[in-house]
């Protein structure tokens, strides 16, 4: 069940997303998930913004330690790990989009090579992987929830304009 979970926290992060945008935009993101499930990608996404924001000021400092433990945390999901039930974590599943699981895969592989960079003091490729995570991040963001995000709608997807 934790490889499972362990695959998800890009997943959570597009979810809460959407989810935040159909609150405020009053529409609905399509994914039927239970309040105990959303309330728990919510938390995920707070501990991870976090994390994310104290990399760049640990990388550029040289606090290795920080920023290896900072992304076996995101590696392994911080809240997601401890309180998602074999229940929960089924029903997160069957939600998902196969795009979705397909970026998550790919945010989890930087989070653990930016830990092996950082465990070898290595600056420059702790940077590469870290900024290749905030990729990630931006993938998920445009493609799903744009509504949410709208600096990643481009001005000819906003409507034609003379």
């Amino acid at each position: 069940m934790k490889s499972k979970i362990l695959s998800f926290l890009v997943v959570t992060i597009c979810i809460v997303a959407l989810e935040l945008s159909a609150e405020a935009h009053g529409s609905d993101s399509g994914l039927k998930l239970s309040q105990p499930v959303l309330e728990l990608l919510r938390e995920e996404m707070r501990e991870v913004t976090v994390g994310v924001q104290g990399i760049a000021p640990a990388i550029a400092t040289g606090d290795w330690a920080f920023v290896e433990s900072t992304s076996s945390k995101i590696r392994t999901s911080y809240i997601m790990e401890k309180k998602l039930t074999a229940a929960q974590s089924k029903e997160l599943e069957g939600a998902l989009p196969d795009q979705f699981k397909r970026i998550d895969a790919e945010f989890h592989a930087r989070a653990e090579k930016l830990g092996a960079a950082a465990a070898s003091h290595d600056a420059e490729l702790a940077i590469y992987h870290y900024t290749r995570m905030l990729e990630s991040c931006t993938q998920c963001h445009a493609r799903f929830a744009p509504a949410r995000f709208p600096g990643f709608v481009s001005p000819a997807q906003d409507g034609h304009r003379h």
